[in-house]
């Protein structure tokens, strides 16, 4: 066991303490990374960011062809209304013409299938065309999707799903993207055990590299999760130096607070250039983050919530910075609130919310800190950000707040 003693007063100054846009801006002066591009099969693209402007090497269609499911015609025979149509033979008068499908030259105009009757031996009985019939009519004309040498993707662009699709039909087959950051996450701590394990006592799970390796990879990061470290400080800088060799951003988990075996942030001040140990945000006001060679290294704080709080504005923004691209914010909404929320002036607080619709108007309940681990998570569905200069907001006061994709 540790003996108890008092840490350096540097650690945790309350004056020292700096805001979240703060930190983050600081971080992202200081981060050199250089931005490496790498070529993958278009399958493999999805989620990935284009590095380059992306043009069509297709021209679609090829000619024109049928836009609807329908029947081609000769848009001279309607020009007077309806033809005689009693003689038509399919091939010479009319052709089937499914949307998509090329057809004779000799037919100009499509008409919605759904316009024709037909008898049992196929011959037509009637045509009431449902909208006006002119020449070219649901006819795409060649290259009506796309050009050859066309603008499909810029740079920065996201490729989702849909775009998958447009960049298949532009004929692309491998595309240049971004590669991802590689993001090292090290789990530190003497009472931790592996997710799995058969919890002892005096032992917890370490169950925080789940949510910190989905978040990560949800956001476009390669992750690199560690073993859990023990509490040395030798053993803990053997693996920091291994990180810093593999990983654009180092991740601690444990060892940002004041206790007797928290020797992440010591290590930290050591061997950083840059060294942030506070933040006036609440949960997580020990977050400790540091420069170490050029990289970002982020002490998260043990607790769950103030970890996710911290990956959500620190980690993420050094994600974004490396993309160039903002990530789409969180939709917002006002809400009435049923319980007040109090905290101090000079520090933004997260607040969980439970949201429900009530008639016309949503009600958001916060989530007490005291409730269960699992009534929590099942209740948490939106997200109060109080700002700095206020500590405290009243029952049935309408605050803004923001949904969480749960």
């Amino acid at each position: 066991m540790a003996k108890l003693k008092q840490k350096d007063s540097a650690y945790l100054c309350r004056d020292k303490f700096a805001t979240r846009a703060e930190t983050l801006e600081k971080l992202i002066n200081l981060w050199h990374f250089e931005k490496k591009i790498e070529s993958i099969e278009l399958k493999l693209s999805s989620g990935r960011i284009c590095s380059e402007d992306i043009f069509s090497k297709n021209t679609l269609p090829v000619c024109r062809a049928a836009g609807a499911d329908g029947v081609a015609v000769r848009y001279v025979d309607f020009e007077n209304g309806i033809p005689d149509f009693s003689n038509w033979r399919e091939g010479q008068d009319y052709v089937a013409a499914d949307m998509g499908d090329d057809f004779d030259d000799k037919f100009d105009t499509v008409l919605w299938i759904e316009d024709f009757q037909f008898s049992n031996q196929g011959k037509i009985i009637a045509i009431t065309p449902s909208d006006e019939v002119f020449k070219g009519h649901l006819v795409k004309q060649k290259g009506a999707m796309l050009q050859k040498d066309e603008l499909v993707l810029k740079k920065g662009d996201i490729i989702n799903p849909f775009r998958l699709g447009l960049l298949a039909s532009a004929g692309i087959k491998n595309i240049n993207v971004y590669k991802k950051p590689v993001i090292a996450y090290i789990p530190s701590g003497n009472e931790l055990v592996m997710a799995g394990s058969e919890v002892k006592r005096g032992e917890n799970i370490e169950s925080n590299s789940l949510m910190v390796e989905y978040m990560l990879q949800q956001w476009g990061a390669e992750t690199e999760i560690f073993p859990i470290v023990k509490d040395e400080k030798s053993e803990l800088e053997k693996v920091i130096d291994k990180a810093l060799k593999i990983a654009d951003i180092i991740l601690l988990n444990g060892g940002s607070s004041m206790g007797t075996e928290d020797y992440s942030s010591s290590l930290l001040a050591e061997k950083s250039e840059y060294l942030q140990h506070g933040v006036r945000s609440i949960p997580g006001i020990p977050v400790a983050v540091a420069v170490i060679n050029g990289k970002p290294v982020v002490n998260l704080p043990g607790p769950p919530f103030a970890a996710w709080c911290t990956l959500d504005w620190c980690v993420k923004g050094l994600i974004s910075n490396y993309y160039g691209r903002e990530f789409m914010p969180r939709p917002k909404i006002n809400a009435r609130l049923k319980n007040s929320i109090q905290k101090p002036l000079v520090h933004e607080m997260y607040v969980r919310l439970k949201l429900e619709k009530i008639g016309e108007e949503y009600n958001a309940l916060p989530i007490s800190d005291k409730m269960r681990y699992s009534e929590i998570a099942i209740s948490w569905n939106a997200l109060f950000i109080a700002p700095i200069g206020k500590e405290k907001w009243e029952i049935d006061e309408i605050i803004e707040v923001e949904l969480l994709d749960v």
